[in-house]
């Protein structure tokens, strides 16, 4: 007995070592060159109520084309064509520093004759690269809260949220996005731009009560990892100001920015791609109108 069970654990190990070399040898190096994608303009542009129209432009990239500062800088579009339509007037606009841009620069027209209104459509058209990209977005009317607060964590002292509340009219679908900020006089803790907080649509609460918690965008200039983590846990400290723009969006400009996500948090390099839904024709991108109902808490119970 004890003579087989020896017999058949050196033919076990005699077995696995042929295999381990018969897979070493099968080894090859396997070089795939990627095709470049076709150029593309890619739109990133806003019009809010009672704002001028900004557009920023860019082309698209390879999946693995280095990402570096002169990579950054090229893949900018300075010299296109762009203008915005009401369908009554028509501004050009024109590349130059822009306060409301993100990046400190974008395509605007310094005196608009087109601003954005609740219930307008707006046409964007673009030629750059030897392309015309268009698109059209429509700013819905947006519905008045019924209340909003600072709550108070329970379990974080003097950490909280703001609590807002209002009823979906329950007329079409649409897209709501929060931005929102810090105003402080500390220039540490200020937070100069609205940023984009979360963004939901009423196709499940169509024409019911909606309630949201909202905590505190993450900025730009966050420094924040787990080595060093925000203090505030990106929620609004007691006695800080917080400022708020729950904006109504069209269905195009919310399938966006849902793919979008969908598309980023798939994190699984060999999942099926997502498909990103554009709303601009020809192009990437998205070109999205917002009306605003802004508001301004002072964080106390």
């Amino acid at each position: 007995m004890m003579i087989k069970t020896t017999y058949k654990a050196i033919f076990t190990a005699v077995a696995m070592a042929i295999g381990l070399v018969l897979l070493q040898s099968c080894e090859k190096e396997i070089t795939v060159d990627l095709p470049a994608p076709d150029a593309k303009i890619v739109v990133e542009g806003y019009i809010f109520e009672g704002e001028r129209p900004y557009v920023i432009l860019s082309k698209n990239a390879g999946y693995f084309d280095p990402i570096d500062s002169a990579a950054i800088a090229n893949i900018f579009i300075f010299d296109a064509i762009v203008t915005v339509s009401d369908g009554t007037n028509t501004d050009t606009l024109t590349f130059q520093p822009a306060a409301e841009s993100a990046y400190g620069f974008a395509y605007v027209k310094q005196n608009p004759t087109v601003t954005g209104q609740a219930g307008k459509n707006y046409n964007l058209t673009v030629s750059a690269i030897g392309q015309t990209v268009t698109s059209t977005t429509r700013i819905i009317p947006m519905v008045p809260l019924d209340s909003s607060k600072w709550v108070e964590y329970e379990d974080y002292d003097s950490l909280g949220y703001v609590y807002v509340h209002f009823t979906d009219p329950g007329i079409d679908e649409r897209g709501y996005r929060v931005f929102s900020r810090r105003v402080s006089a500390n220039p540490e803790r200020n937070e100069p731009l609205f940023r984009p907080n979360f963004y939901s649509s009423n196709r499940f609460y169509k024409g019911q009560p909606i309630e949201f918690g909202i905590s505190r965008a993450r900025q730009f200039s966050d420094q924040f990892s787990e080595d060093n983590p925000d203090p505030d846990l990106r929620s609004y400290r007691l006695g800080d100001t917080a400022q708020v723009r729950i904006c109504t969006m069209d269905l195009p400009n919310y399938s966006f920015y849902n793919s979008l996500s969908n598309s980023d948090n798939s994190g699984n390099p060999f999942s099926a791609p997502g498909n990103v839904q554009s709303n601009i024709e020809g192009g990437l991108g998205c070109w999205g109108g917002y009306c605003v109902n802004q508001f301004q808490i002072i964080c106390y119970p």
